[in-house]
């Protein structure tokens, strides 16, 4: 972590989108897109597994609304029920991400998927949410271990013992 106090913010985002760590400053909607494959597949994991899910089961209605929304885009296939589930969760993850709501889902799965971290890190006014799907084993990146040196190099924050010492 010491490497990590003396990065300048700029150079902490490259490393850390270098580890395959989601970066998004101040509720970028822009920034999850770029990681919706990674949330996808950590959803998509766990859906069968657990009983109260986030989203509501789909009926059959909406599953095909959402593989036909596929066909109109383009997809040429068979009617697929598997495929059409998936469609239908994409869909609704991609809803709750452009309504808003995307740090209350992205807890929710923190806390359903051992193989998915989310953080979130605010001060001032300001954030900056990290998003890490690690799906070959269940721990966390050494770089999301200190909230308090990545706040630090974040929001720039100055340690209150240095300036008392001048």
């Amino acid at each position: 972590m010491n490497k990590l106090k003396n990065m300048t913010r700029e150079e902490l985002i490259n490393e850390l989108e270098s580890k395959g760590i989601c970066v998004v400053l101040d509720n970028d909607l822009d920034n999850y897109v770029e990681y919706l494959d990674d949330i996808y597949d950590a959803f998509d994991e766990i859906i069968d597994d657990i009983k109260d899910t986030y989203f509501s089961k789909p009926t059959s209605r909406q599953l095909k609304e959402s593989w036909l929304s596929r066909v109109k885009a383009g997809y040429d296939e068979e009617y697929d029920e598997y495929f059409a589930k998936d469609f239908y969760y994409e869909d609704c993850i991609l809803n709750e991400i452009n309504s808003g709501n995307a740090r209350k889902f992205l807890k929710w799965l923190d806390d359903k998927n051992i193989f998915f971290t989310f953080i979130t890190l605010t001060s001032n006014g300001k954030s900056v949410d990290l998003v890490e799907y690690h799906p070959l084993n269940d721990l966390e990146s050494y770089l999301l271990d200190d909230k308090n040196v990545l706040e630090k190099v974040f929001f720039k924050k100055i340690n209150q013992d240095n300036i008392f010492r001048r």
